[in-house]
Order: structure tokens, then sequence, then C-alpha cells
């Protein structure tokens, strides 16, 4: 079995220990071939077979695989087109087989070349589909792609691929109706020359792993990220690959100097020669201004064609960094520089693929479940705890989570944004909602997340409730509306339900809310009514933060109308319709405070109070789930700060918090605690948004409490 990572000490790896699939996020990743790596098939028998779990039918030519040669007609390809697999032989045309693969499910597909009687024939599932005669002699030096024909702007497969494996000169199934393989794939020999040519796609973690022996390069997911494509990327040593442009350019103590000579703008130029189209890179540096600032540019063409700018700040010290997409093979890394004379300090320049994230895991339809459960540090349901676990995505440590940004001060934003929890550094931008909308909720299943509510500046309260799929970025779509119009509800959801808790409709003290409203995760629709929230002095709650176990949500805080907080912490049953119940309390009084969760423990950090003044605190307490009673001290924040919104990302060990600030100042900052064990915020990282500072942010996860 590839890639087993379980330990068995502490389950690291669990329930995805097993892998088998390579995603495809119909963008721009393909795996490829150099030509005459797979070699010619000639007149023989030739097999070709593989499972697929297709992603959105599409309308246009998404390619499983092709097999071309120097001239574009010479090729053997496989599509999805208009919902039914179709195949370029040799004909030189399409040609359709009529069967539709079902999405979302895996199909096991088989082409093969009976030379004997010079046909071609497709299985779907062990079943004979669709033959035509083929005589072809396939005497070419093929170049493959897998997921694409090659880097075109179209033909991008969507979906997983499981066990490519190529066959030439025999046939691996002889019969017309066969059982498909209950197992993963080996090399299939008969005898010299009758072999296993290519056999690949059985690691979700390195798509370019290949059984006999052969490079396969990744490209857009799967592209190599460790690839410097700038001259003189990372700590400087000279100016070797830089020209000069309106400015001179000199090697200074580890950093490319800059100064211009003339005027203001674009400066000198590093030259990339080797883009791939259609593939995201990552620029990255530090800009040193000396007076005015300094910027940095990847354009296409020289002085113009700018793909990505990153602004530096006059007179300081910044590390910058950003996302673009090729659209040449050759593209050029510049300085700007605001003024005649000035000079920028330019260090680790750097541009290299773009990380995706973790890819979605999947498992091929095969292998055996033993049930496993891992936790702590050994702990398992079955006795037959050392067979092979397999499984959708239940490590303890991994998970992905998605931020709606809310406001990016002054403006309010559309965007979305992921970051995984068990690494750090800065967010990617994942989609946008339908419109600039912010201040709103957010619950999430392990495959789902859902956000709610929200207030648009100059029209208030919106009906908005749209869902994205968080293994794929993406807009979100609608999901429905909410019963009553809102910003600031409280976000509690495990597997099956979410919760809206309370909110600020408007209005003075009239505007706070005591309702709860629910959604069923998996099925789109409105809001319907849940219950209340508990009386208390405030009458109706806004701002309060939340967290959840897979059974119970919890909410902490509030306010009623300003500047009437509470030190309430409320408890919730997620199964059972009805009102909350009293928990316990907090320290102190407090509202716009951040809460994340393991399945036993539940965080809330940070808070704000009205009087006096906009006076924030840093503390960090935390409650067990399962057990009523007031907060304890967790440990404190690095910024005393609140942080807007009610909840941040988490899986079963890491909370993360997204966002910080107080009124009128605002931090694109992103602190980290390990739930499991009390003490301080360690920084994460930065929200990567477009010049602005966030605030309102509410973060889903796939692995939060109630999913790790």
């Amino acid at each position: 079995m590839a890639n087993l990572r379980t330990n068995n000490l502490c389950g690291d790896g669990g329930r995805n220990a097993y892998d088998g699939s390579v995603f495809f996020e119909g963008d721009s990743s393909y795996l490829s071939l150099a030509s005459g790596v797979v070699p010619s098939f000639g007149t023989g028998d030739f097999t070709i077979e593989f499972w697929i779990n297709q992603g959105v039918n599409a309308s246009n030519y998404t390619v499983l695989f092709a097999l071309t040669s120097s001239t574009a007609s010479d090729r053997l390809e496989v599509a999805i087109h208009s919902s039914t697999i179709q195949v370029y032989t040799d004909t030189g045309a399409w040609r359709d087989t009529g069967y539709a693969p079902v999405s979302g499910v895996y199909e096991h597909i088989v082409f093969q070349r009976d030379s004997s009687g010079d046909t071609l024939k497709m299985y779907a599932n062990g079943v004979e589909k669709w033959s035509v005669s083929n005589t072809r002699d396939y005497d070419e030096a093929w170049t493959t792609q897998i997921g694409s024909y090659g880097s075109s702007s179209y033909g991008y497969f969507e979906g997983y691929i499981s066990n490519f494996r190529i066959c030439k000169g025999h046939l691996v199934y002889s019969s017309n109706n066969f059982a498909p393989p209950t197992s993963e794939l080996t090399v299939h020999y008969n005898s010299d020359g009758d072999e296993t040519v290519l056999l690949c796609c059985q690691d979700s973690d390195d798509a370019t792993q290949e059984a006999t022996g052969k490079t396969i390069t990744g490209f857009g997911r799967y592209a190599d990220s460790s690839v410097e494509l700038v001259p003189n990327g990372g700590p400087t040593t000279d100016v070797t690959g830089w020209t000069a442009y309106n400015s001179s350019v000199a090697y200074d103590t580890g950093q490319i100097k800059v100064t211009r000579s003339g005027g203001t703008g674009f400066s000198a130029y590093a030259t990339i020669t080797n883009a791939v189209i259609g593939q995201r890179y990552t620029l990255s540096g530090q800009i040193r201004s000396a007076s005015s600032r300094a910027d940095l540019y990847v354009t296409t063409a020289v002085a113009s064609g700018s793909l990505i700018v990153l602004y530096g700040t006059a007179s300081a010290t910044v590390d910058v960094s950003g996302e673009f997409t090729a659209t040449a093979t050759t593209l050029y890394v510049f300085t700007a520089i605001d003024g005649d004379g000035d000079i920028g300090y330019y260090n680790r320049v750097s541009v290299k693929a773009a990380d995706y994230g973790d890819a979605p895991k999947v498992i091929p339809p095969f292998g055996v479940d033993a049930g496993n459960t891992f936790n702590g540090a050994i702990s398992m349901n079955s006795q037959g705890y050392m067979y092979f676990p397999t499984g959708r995505r239940e490590e303890r440590g991994r998970g992905r989570a998605v931020s709606w940004l809310g406001v990016d001060s002054p403006n309010y934003t559309k965007q979305l944004d992921f970051f995984d929890i068990q690494s750090q550094g800065t967010t990617t931008k994942f989609g946008e909602i339908s419109d600039t909308v912010g201040l709103g909720a957010g619950m999430s299943s392990s495959t789902r997340g859902v956000f709610a509510g929200g207030t648009k500046p100059g029209v208030g309260n919106m009906n908005l409730l749209e869902f994205i799929t968080i293994a794929t970025t993406g807009n979100a779509v609608d999901f429905g509306g909410v019963s009553t119009l809102f910003r600031y509800g409280a976000g509690i959801s495990n597997q099956t339900r979410g919760l809206i808790c309370g909110a600020y409709q408007g209005g003075g003290a009239s505007g706070t809310l005591n309702t709860i409203q629910y959604i069923t995760i998996a099925t789109l629709g409105d809001t319907a009514d849940f219950g209340d929230m508990l009386a208390n002095s405030a009458g109706g709650i806004t701002g309060a933060g939340s967290c959840q176990s897979s059974t119970r949500g919890i909410t902490f805080g509030g306010a009623g109308y300003q500047p009437s907080q509470v030190d309430e912490i409320h408890s919730i049953e997620i199964g059972t319709l009805g009102n909350s119940v009293n928990f316990g309390d907090l320290s102190a009084t407090k509202y716009y405070c951040q809460g994340v969760s393991s399945s036993t423990r539940g965080v809330v950090a940070g808070g704000y109070q009205d009087s006096p003044g906009f006076t924030s605190t840093n503390v960090i307490e935390y409650i067990t789930i399962a057990s009523t009673g007031d907060a304890l001290d967790f440990g404190d924040l690095i910024t005393s700060a609140r942080l807007p919104g009610s909840s941040g990302g988490s899986n079963k060990i890491r909370g993360v918090f997204v966002g910080a600030g107080v009124h009128p100042s605002y931090y694109n900052t992103m602190e980290f605690i390990t739930i499991a064990t009390t003490g301080n915020t360690t920084d994460f990282g930065d929200i990567s948004t477009s010049g602005g500072t966030p605030y309102g942010s509410v973060a889903v996860s796939d692995s939060h409490g109630g999913l790790s």
C-alpha cells in the first residue's frame, strides 16, 4: 500500500494514511512525460486503464489522457465532452463512445486494442461499452499528458484519477465482461517487451510518483515549488541576471541595490525564460526603501504588461508576497522606484510555482477499512488495528480553513481566503462571495462551508446565504436565504446542521436578536427557526464568540444594544431544536471575541468593550465542552486587540485566530494555539488582502471540533 503514514503510537496520518488517487482541480493541473518515455505501440496489443471520479460534467473537452506526437493529428486521446467519453483515434477525428460516467463516484475505465481482431474497445466497470475497428500503426514517440492536452486553455480535467496504467504488447483483460480489480494495481508482465510501461496516480501526496521508474513532471497544483525562476533568487551574492533600466544596479551587503537615474517608475529587471503559461507562481522578496517607496513587479514585456505588483513602504523594510498566473513563457521581474535619485534595496527576490495547499483526499474503491479511530497516545476501536486504515480527511493535525474577510478596511470586500491549519504562512485567495458584504456568520461540515447574513454599506443587512466546497477553490454559490436579516451572528455547526445564534438587526435596543436559525448543511434552502438564546439583562445577543463539539455548540459573551455586554456562556444541543441554556461565565463582560475548538475543549480569545472607550483585551480562556462551568485562564494573545468575527479555524490540535484590531485600527495578522496546552499564542502569518486590513473575518473549516 502506498505511503502508509500511521506510526501506531500517536496516529499521525490517521484514517487518511492509505493513499490512492490524484486530484485535478480543472484549472491548470496536469502531469506530463517527455517524448519517448512511453514507447510507441506499433500495430500490437495495448491496454490503458484507470479509475476516474469526475467532478462537474463539462460541455468542452476535458482530457483524461493524451498520447501525442509532433503532429497534432497523430494522437490517441480520451476526453469527456458533453457528459460522454470521447476518443480521438486513427480517423483523425473524435469518436463518441456514448458512455456517460457518473459524477462523484469512482468508475474503472479500460481501453484495449486487440491486434488479432484489429479492434479498440472500451470497458466501464468490467463491461464492454464501445468498440471500433483500429488498424493504426502507432509508431510515434509519444508525449504523454494526464489530466490535460498539454497546456491548452481548455481541456483540464476536474476530479480524481487513480492507478493509471499502460501496458504495451499484451491484453490485461481477456473477457468482454470481467470483474474490475479490487486492489491497487501492480506491474503487469508477460514477457520482455510485453510489460507495464507506465503506472502512476497511486499517491495523493506525490502525484509524480511512478511505479516503473519514469520521471513525471507536474504542472499547476503539482508543479515543483522548489524550482527558482529568478536569477540570483534567495540571499544575493552578486547582481548576475539583473539588467539596469533607467537605473544603476549594484550588490550591497547581501541585497540588490537599485538607484533611479532619472524620472520615476520601472527600473532594474531580471528575465524569466521558462515560465509555464497558465501556471500560478508566487512572487516574494524583501524591499527596503531608503526614502520614497520602492515596489516589485512581474510584467509580460519590458516595463509594461503588469501581472502583479507588490508595494513597498517609504523609509521601511517590508516582506512582500503574492501570486500571479503566467500568460507567457518569458516574463520580467521589475523593480520600481518612486523618484529620481531614490534608492531601493531588494533581497530574497523569488519566483516559484505556487503552493496550492494539500489536495483533497478521496479514496479509490478498494482496500480494507478496519474502522480504526486514533485519539491521543494510542486509542483504537478494533483488534485489527494493524490493518491499513482508509477513509477521508480524519487526521488529527490536518485540515483547511476558509475565511470570509468581511471588511477590507476601509472598504467591504467579496474575498474569500484559505489556509492550511497545520501550516504557517500567508493565506491564499479561495474565491469570492457574490457581493461586497461583511460581518456575517459561518458554518461548516467536513466538506461544505456556508456563509450567512452580513451587511453592505448604504444598503444595510443582507439576505446572503451562500456555500463553498472547502476542498475546491472557487466562488460561493447560492444556498438559500436567511429568515431574519442580520449581522454579527454567532455560527455553530457539526457534520449535519448549522446554527446562527443571536445577531444584530438594527434599530437601537430592539435591534439585538435572541433568535436561533438553522440549516441542514447538505441540503440547499432557507434557514428555519431553531429556538431562542437564553434571556439576559441585555435582551438579545449580538457579537458572541462561538465554538462546538460534534453535539454541543457554545457561545461566549456578546452584547445587547451597546454598551450592555454580558459575561455569559451558553450551550446548545445541536441535534435538538430548542433554546440555549446557561453554561457558565467568562472572566469579564465582552463581545466580538473569537472561538476555536477541538472535540473536547473550547477556547475563546480577545474581546471588546464599549466602556470605557474602545477597550480591548488579550485574554484567552477555555472551557471543557462536555462539562458546565466558568471559563479558565488559557494565556494571552500576542496583540492586545479584539478579534472581530465569531469563529476561527481549528482542527483537533490547533486553533487559529483570524484578524485583529481596535477601532479604527485593524490588522491582517493571524495567531495560533495548541488547544490541549495552555499558553500564549504564536504568530501564524498574515491574511493576504488587496492592501487593506480585514476585520469582521469569519472562518469555517473542514476539521473543527465536531469533525476532527
